[in-house]
């Protein structure tokens, strides 16, 4: 896995005096800094605009950013056509210095840059006081929408702070979710088992080929081991679940190879989601990965206007993963990721009709299996 080091930090005026802000630039003393009231991406003079140039060359700036507006929200997966987690996410970082072939921030993201939301007690109080507008609510928060969660911290050191805050959360858990194997910085913090800390995970065939410059799917594994020991839940998401030529043998053996680097009992859940995406996003992967094999195949539109592949190859692709999980570790409890009703019938073995439904049996199972913990 490679290393990040930026080329030039810039900082929002606003966040100059900001904690965040002195530690990240302490650990780039020798990285051009620059202080602006507003940073204009499509004026930017060293040309970074993602219009004319590389994403790739865009990652290697740095922007501490004050964050406006509400950093916690639903997650964008929710929809009245789909049976949702009622999961939320926490705007802290955007964009990701690893280069999936699939990754929807190509399309999704209008700024080139790796940006840092650096007046983070603020947000912090937000997520206080939505806890507590709700305190009969088991909150499951999720910093990895719009970045990898772990990618960057161990240089950065952002998710110290918001463990030890959400380990003061009465009815919150906050998911890093990741494709790294950085936790060690992570390993003696005082969690108090209030983070769950989650792998994106896929067949060593499809890391290889279409995963660059992340974790290998061995050390992935052996990070997830690490955590667990050191007390924390962990999970894994089957996601994109793409169709290759020997998937059936390559999620089996992934399961497998899951059940042995983590016990069981410290797995908190498992998602299934398949290869889904934007329109626009194939021509941007074309261009930029031509060698890459994701996007073969028969592709429809589904109700949310994404590209998926058809219902039969899904249900395939889930069945696969589920029938496995089920004869080697019953008790962790799976779902769909952005799917209705119709495709979790005859797929998982419970089918629930509503977001309340789901959230429901992971909150149930949560209690059951980690009383202390939730």
């Amino acid at each position: 896995m490679f290393q990040y080091h930026p080329e030039r930090i810039i900082i929002d005026k606003a966040v100059a005096a900001e904690p965040l802000t002195e530690q990240i630039c302490g650990r780039f003393p020798d990285v051009p800094k620059q202080l602006v009231d507003n940073f204009a991406w499509h004026q930017d003079e060293t040309g970074t605009d993602p219009l004319r140039n590389p994403l790739t060359q865009g990652k290697k700036t740095l922007h501490l950013k004050y964050f406006k507006g509400t950093s916690i929200k639903a997650c964008p997966g929710f929809s009245n056509d789909l049976v949702c987690c009622n999961y939320f996410t926490l705007d802290l970082i955007e964009n990701c210095p690893f280069e999936c072939s699939y990754c929807i921030l190509q399309a999704f993201l209008n700024k080139p840059v790796i940006t840092v939301h650096a007046n983070l007690e603020e947000i912090l109080e937000q997520v206080r006081q939505r806890t507590a507008a709700q305190p009969d609510t088991l909150f499951r928060i999720g910093t990895g929408e719009h970045s990898d969660s772990l990618a960057l911290d161990h240089i950065l050191g952002i998710k110290s702070h918001v463990i030890r805050f959400f380990a003061k959360l009465p009815n919150a858990l906050l998911e890093l979710k990741t494709k790294s194997s950085n936790v060690d910085h992570l390993l003696e913090l005082p969690h108090g088992g209030k983070t769950v800390i989650s792998w994106s995970i896929n067949p060593k065939a499809i890391v290889e080929k279409e995963e660059h410059k992340t974790a290998r799917l061995n050390e992935r594994l052996e990070a997830a081991r690490k955590v667990s020991d050191a007390g924390y839940k962990v999970a894994f998401h089957f996601d994109p679940l793409i169709h290759y030529p020997d998937w059936e043998k390559g999620y089996q053996e992934l399961v497998e190879q899951i059940l042995d680097a983590v016990p069981s009992d410290r797995i908190a859940w498992v998602s299934l989601g398949s290869l889904r995406y934007i329109s626009s996003l194939k021509s941007v992967v074309d261009e930029r990965f031509p060698n890459s094999r994701v996007f073969l195949g028969e592709f429809v539109t589904g109700e949310d206007g994404k590209m998926r592949y058809l219902k039969k190859i899904r249900q395939r692709l889930f069945r696969n993963v589920q029938q496995k999980i089920t004869q080697l570790a019953p008790q962790i409890p799976t779902y769909l990721c952005m799917e209705n009703s119709s495709v979790w019938k005859n797929t998982m073995p419970h089918q629930p009709q509503t977001a309340i439904d789901v959230e429901s049996q992971i909150a149930g199972s949560l209690q059951q299996r980690f009383p202390i913990e939730v």
